[in-house]
């Protein structure tokens, strides 16, 4: 009897952290989007030689006219800062899989 209550409750127990795994891992892949940003971010100029790869977290809001608002990132570089503002604040994009005053992070990766 108590091998029987002890197998019912190790199926119960794996069950439910299975059901919970599934939920935490819910998380969707913007992959238009990020060809969009990537196609705004597209390289000149403007901020000069990286002296390495830099990967920029960066936070943006999807405003009422579907244009992108940069919120903050997570780059010291003030130039580079400067560059992502300028180039994607305000922008319209295509892509309608972000939902209106949602905050995103994408991560943006710079090459030298």
């Amino acid at each position: 009897m108590k091998k029987l209550i002890l197998s019912i409750s190790l199926v119960l127990f794996m069950s439910v952290s299975f059901v919970s795994a599934k939920e935490t891992s819910s998380k969707k892949n913007h992959v238009r989007v990020s060809k969009e940003l990537s196609r705004l971010l597209s390289p000149t100029s403007d901020i000069g030689e990286l002296e390495d790869e830099k990967v920029v977290k960066v936070k943006i809001r999807i405003n009422s006219n579907n244009e992108i608002v940069v919120l903050q990132t997570n780059s010291t570089n003030v130039e580079l800062n400067n560059y992502i503002k300028n180039n994607l604040n305000y922008k319209m994009l295509n892509s309608t899989e972000l939902k209106v005053d949602q905050d995103y992070v994408f991560d943006v990766k710079f090459k030298s």
